[in-house]
């Protein structure tokens, strides 16, 4: 009787809700764009070979010579083509839902709904930007990365932006110039507060010559201010803001610090 009057009196549990990319749009995205790049370098190999090669009697040991040096530029073309076919498709998906700022329910059940649409194309387009993300930043190319965050997504990104093995805001960045990210540091314009159930989206800011240290993390709506250097393992919140003609920041949540003078430590 205790049990079952406890379970009567106890708050239900919610059905977990995950998810899911529809099959069609599934084998859709991985055709057009992934696969379809690949099938024109694989064309170009084929000219290569067999209106180049043969036409004009390359002799073996210079075919040899010159073939890997052809297959790494093969490989660029394919993540520029990967690029822009993956832009082009996500460009389709913005004219159907354009992708908005803000703090809204996080509609899951309902995708014929405002804001169950737009969570419907954010999560399409958190999945359609991956591959390119992931190919780009381990390849000989890495420069790339800021390519497919400018292409495919809304991102503003400036000169001699430099991601190391980070993990990058795939939405919503304005960086500035000069900016360094190291490694294990991370960056997200989205939170999901499930007690609430909503989604917050909102623009991160890195000023120039910001200074992002291994271990960092950058919140929706944090902002750097010009030459902001933050140290490891610090938390920029969501809305963190820094202080007036403060440039040093650790801690968590961030907070403004005394830059040592090394000439002044006993050593």
């Amino acid at each position: 009787m205790i049990k079952e009057e406890n379970q009567k009196n106890s708050p239900t549990i919610e059905e977990e809700k995950t998810v899911e990319l529809p099959a069609s749009d599934f084998f859709k995205i991985n055709f057009i764009c992934f696969l379809v790049p690949l099938y024109v370098c694989l064309g170009l190999f084929l000219i290569f070979e067999y209106c180049f090669i043969n036409v004009f009697s390359i002799q073996s040991l210079i075919h040899f010579l010159i073939l890997p040096g052809f297959l790494f530029f093969l490989y660029y073309i394919y993540l520029i083509l990967l690029i822009e076919f993956t832009a082009l498709w996500t460009r389709r998906w913005n004219k159907k839902s354009a992708p908005q700022q803000g703090v809204f329910a996080r509609v899951l059940d309902d995708i014929n709904s405002p804001e169950g649409k737009l969570i419907k194309y954010y999560h399409k387009r958190g999945f359609i930007i991956k591959y390119p993300m992931w190919i780009t930043s381990k390849s000989p190319f890495p420069w790339l990365v800021n390519r497919v965050l400018r292409r495919i997504s809304h991102n503003k990104i400036g000169q001699n932006v430099i991601y190391c093995d980070a993990y990058v805001g795939l939405e919503f960045t304005d960086i500035g110039d000069n900016v360094f990210i190291y490694p294990s540091s991370g960056l997200s314009s989205h939170a999901v507060n499930t007690i609430f159930g909503k989604i917050t989206m909102l623009e991160i800011k890195l000023g120039k010559n910001t200074t992002i240290y291994p271990g960092d993390i950058v919140g929706p709506n944090a902002i750097t201010e010009d030459n902001n250097v933050i140290y490891p393992n610090t938390v920029l919140h969501k809305n963190w803001r820094g202080k007036p003609e403060k440039n040093y920041y650790q801690g968590s949540p961030g907070r403004p610090i005394e830059k040592r003078n090394l000439k002044d430590e006993d050593i």
